[in-house]
């Protein structure tokens, strides 16, 4: 089973932006998509393709739009394909409360009326975007006509002063008392090349993500850290949990169409209710639900097996 322990430090590049920084201006690299307007903010969008339903990527944490490219470039040829940047991440302009699952969805919603994208949306949620376009499916069910999970986050742990558990065992306090973080909590290393994963991407992007990693580091403030997105996703977790946990037996999504890409075979159903981890409920979530094996795929499979996550959204598109 995929497990995602997200600890000091990797895991708060989410909560300590510097908000008095707008953007990228004078950058060495364009938005490779377009920058759409939305209550005084920007956010950058990457739209390809043409045709229903649209296709939104939604990316995991510190990840970009242009993540997608493998997956993007292939299943415009059938569909209109969407990624975007969260605020303040990409050239997206930073928001109030970044990283939110609240100012996630309301973002997302007022980019898609804003940037004119017709619904319904198949939303595609990689590692911890797979809370995230849960948490707008329930907000706008009559926008979304499925919901693609690839490797979505499992195990999200976090180290307090006093003990280390998963977000949803924690308690609030315990996750306020850990905040803010002394400045020796981050540790600033400068990259001379692209990662794996992500040296996977076409030759002239790496360069671009390893200039989109370097001014995320940068951005980066212990001073201003907060616990406002920890204790967003900790609630929406709850809120996931307590939904399957009351249907007793039945599909929280009834009969939507969900696909579930996995590094892993799909979870029995006596761990549909557990709470030692949350990828085994997306399995049962719908009675129309399919399991998509990539054996041997590290987290990002949209990254380590494009064409597993495109199979999924090709079965999804004429689902």
């Amino acid at each position: 089973m995929i497990r995602m322990l997200l600890l000091l430090p990797g895991l708060f590049m989410l909560s300590g932006f510097n908000s008095g920084q707008t953007g990228f201006q004078n950058s060495p690299y364009p938005p490779a998509g377009r920058m759409v307007q939305i209550g005084g903010r920007r956010l950058h969008m990457i739209c390809s393709g043409k045709g229903s339903p649209t296709v939104v990527l939604v990316a995991g944490a510190g990840a970009f739009a242009i993540d997608w490219n493998l997956v993007q470039n292939r299943v415009d040829r059938d569909t209109r394909v969407c990624s975007y940047d969260r605020a303040g991440l990409g050239w997206s302009d930073p928001g109030p409360a970044e990283e939110t699952v609240q100012e996630t969805v309301s973002d997302l919603h007022q980019l898609l009326i804003a940037s004119g994208e017709k619904g319904p949306y198949l939303l595609v949620g990689a590692s911890i975007g797979g809370i995230l376009i849960q948490a707008y499916q329930y907000r706008y069910p009559r926008e979304v006509a499925a919901l693609v999970f690839t490797n979505s986050s499992n195990q999200v742990g976090f180290a307090t002063k006093s003990r280390v558990g998963l977000i949803w065992d924690l308690s609030e306090a315990q996750i306020r008392s850990s905040f803010p973080f002394p400045p020796q909590a981050v540790k600033r290393t400068q990259a001379t090349r692209v990662s794996e994963p992500f040296d996977r991407l076409p030759p002239k992007l790496r360069q671009v993500r390893l200039w989109l990693d370097e001014r995320l580091q940068e951005k980066w403030d212990t001073a201003v850290s907060d616990s406002r997105s920890i204790l967003s996703w900790r609630r929406e977790f709850l809120r996931e949990f307590d939904q399957s946990d009351s249907m007793k037996g039945k599909y929280p999504l009834g009969s939507l169409p969900v696909i579930v890409v996995s590094s892993d075979p799909k979870a029995d159903n006596s761990l549909r209710y557990s709470r030692a981890g949350a990828a085994a409920r997306l399995d049962y979530l719908s009675s129309n639900s399919i399991h998509i094996m990539a054996p041997g795929s590290g987290h990002e499979i949209h990254l380590y097996q494009p064409d597993k996550v495109v199979r999924a959204l090709r079965i999804a598109i004429l689902a």
